[in-house]
């Protein structure tokens, strides 16, 4: 069984949620336990027994991946595909389940009230300042913005996020999101950005996870470089 980081977030009943840790899972090494990554360089056949583990644990017959780059493509899913070319996608299909993966970026889930729509974002700092999130929400354009509720998962904490002058300048709109540090350089509140622009979007409804994943059980490139990544999914429940 794959292990779940447990979040109180409201959606409908016919809304399903996961967010994993690395505690359980058949990775090894550097990638113990629960990696779902295949491009990070697990060993495929670990990679697909964490997956097939958590389909059969879910009661999910297929599970929608994104071929994720930092971009701000978003796509609307119509059937099941194993990878998109994306780092967004939504559908209104009952079949698919969506599903990101990271290692300090923010993983964003996304219904609305009345559960007929999920969704899902991958955002880093790439992400943002290429306004993701924004591309994400312009492509919804019948769902009124107060109807969603978005989680933002387990992302890097702004203490253990530092960065240079030269991504601050691209985010001077959040300045006060930034914090200068001894060395000159800033700390980077990746999740309060993210929060800031769906506000300003009027998405109101949001759910803020405070885990760290540089700290707590999680997978962090920032902390180890050579790791895994962990899933946050979304479905339809039968």
């Amino acid at each position: 069984m794959i292990t779940s980081y447990n979040i109180n977030w409201h959606v409908p009943p016919n809304i399903g949620y996961f967010i994993s840790t690395n505690q359980t899972g058949f990775s090894e090494g550097k990638y113990k336990y629960a990696n779902f990554s295949k491009k990070v360089g697990d060993t495929e056949d670990l990679v697909d027994l964490n997956i097939i583990n958590l389909k059969n644990q879910l009661e999910l017959k297929d599970i929608t991946f994104m071929n994720q780059t930092h971009s701000n493509i978003i796509l609307r899913v119509n059937r099941s595909d194993s990878f998109l070319d994306c780092d967004g996608m939504f559908t209104e299909k009952r079949n698919v389940a969506c599903a990101v993966l990271t290692a300090d970026c923010i993983p964003l889930l996304i219904t609305e009230k009345t559960g007929n729509l999920i969704g899902c974002i991958h955002a880093g700092w790439k992400g943002l300042q290429s306004q993701v999130i924004e591309n994400f929400f312009e492509k919804l354009t019948t769902v009124p913005r107060r109807d969603f509720k978005v989680l933002l998962g387990p992302c890097i904490s702004q203490a253990k996020y530092e960065v240079d002058d030269t991504i601050i300048s691209s985010f001077s709109k959040y300045s006060k999101r930034f914090k200068k540090n001894k060395s000159g350089n800033y700390y980077m509140d990746l999740r309060h950005i993210a929060y800031d622009i769906l506000t300003e979007l009027g998405v109101t409804n949001v759910t803020i996870s405070e885990a760290c994943t540089f700290d707590d059980d999680f997978y962090s490139y920032r902390k180890d470089k050579i790791t895994g990544r962990f899933i946050s999914l979304i479905w339809f429940n039968k």
